[in-house]
């Protein structure tokens, strides 16, 4: 199969991430992939970095006309079989270079964001990161065929060494440590967190923040009263992952979410983790299963949900366990991509379905 992946995007954040373990694992089952998109970003680097083909499109906008020219250029010489838009500007431009007749390419859309609505009317079919994302573009009237939940998943994690990555932090054996990793925006909730700190009553509870907090939220946030003795910004980081085996308990204070890759990478590094009930989290973070829910905009129940698991160690490990299952099943990277690529099937089958009763009428 021959797949191209659009995005328009310089920075770095969930979206970015699920392009690149996309086009990994499909070029793992030996398919053909072209990333199309602005080289001069995180993702357009890695592309190189990782020898994948790669083809510069700036894409200003909606309606930049040079740019839609390009792309449906490429897309008539290249002659793939699907182009996937990812967020809603890549989504507008890959329905209109692969056109809306009955033959190849099929243009699909990955909706990753709950205001995710207009835009996409040009694609075959949206993927939803989340059944929450699929529930707001049925309000918003498309038809219910035209939309399926994936799960965004993530690649296993190696074997870390869990001390070596606590001494390296400065952690002594008795702190509690809580951590969230994500962009310094107001809808991660940042600064939720730092009110939450204020009111955990446990002694040895410590919050690590990793993202880059030099946005104009991120200053903010840093503005704040706190207590630099619980509280350390670790800045950007490129190994999560191996992070996230220091940490004790993971929270997503988030105000406005689809789902965040960070809780699947949590759940694979054996967390309990705390979230609040917007977008899919709910659908992933099950209520003393496997994680616990708080309601948003409320530092006092994120603070007594850290002390719960604070003090109860074997609760933490039991919603961990559960999370890692979870994780097995439904939101590792192979189950994505597997999943991606039988949609990816059957909409092309759609297409030849749908040329065979043309040719017979």
């Amino acid at each position: 199969m021959r797949i191209v992946h659009i995005l328009h995007s310089h920075g770095y954040g969930g979206a970015e991430s699920h392009v690149l373990i996309q086009i990994e694992g499909q070029r793992q089952r030996g398919h053909d992939v072209l990333f199309v998109g602005p080289l001069d970003s995180w993702l357009g680097e890695q592309c190189q970095q990782r020898q994948i083909p790669a083809t510069h499109l700036r894409m200003t906008g909606l309606f930049d006309l040079p740019s839609h020219w390009r792309l449906r250029r490429l897309v008539r010489s290249w002659a793939p079989d699907i182009v996937h838009g990812h967020l809603v500007r890549a989504s507008y431009y890959a329905g209109w270079a692969a056109g809306s007749g009955r033959s190849k390419p099929a243009a699909i859309s990955t909706a990753h964001t709950t205001n995710a609505l207009r835009h996409m009317e040009r694609c075959r079919h949206i993927i939803a990161d989340s059944g929450a994302i699929r529930q707001n573009l049925l309000t918003a009237g498309y038809p219910e065929d035209q939309v399926s939940v994936i799960f965004t998943g993530v690649p296993r994690a190696p074997a870390f060494d869990r001390e070596e990555i606590r001494a390296e932090l400065g952690l002594t054996p008795r702190d509690i440590v809580v951590g969230h990793a994500g962009r310094f925006i107001r809808d991660k909730g940042q600064d939720l967190l730092v009110q939450t700190m204020s009111m955990v009553q446990h002694p040895h509870v410590k919050l690590l923040l990793i993202g880059d907090p030099q946005t104009e939220f991120g200053r903010h946030v840093q503005s704040l009263p706190q207590d630099r003795n619980r509280l350390t910004y670790l800045g950007y980081r490129s190994d999560v992952p191996r992070l996230l085996r220091a940490l004790d308990i993971y929270i997503q204070p988030s105000r406005r979410e689809g789902l965040p890759l960070a809780i699947s990478e949590a759940f694979d590094a054996e967390l309990p983790v705390i979230a609040t009930t917007v977008g899919g989290m709910p659908e992933i973070v099950q209520h003393n299963r496997t994680g616990l829910l708080t309601p948003p905009e409320c530092p006092e129940a994120l603070a007594t949900a850290i002390d719960s698991l604070a003090r109860d160690r074997d609760q933490a490990r039991a919603l961990a366990l559960s999370g890692k299952r979870l994780f097995e099943e439904r939101l590792n990277d192979q189950v994505m991509v597997d999943a991606t690529l039988a949609l990816y099937d059957r909409v092309l089958g759609q297409l030849a379905h749908a040329r065979g009763r043309t040719a017979s009428s």
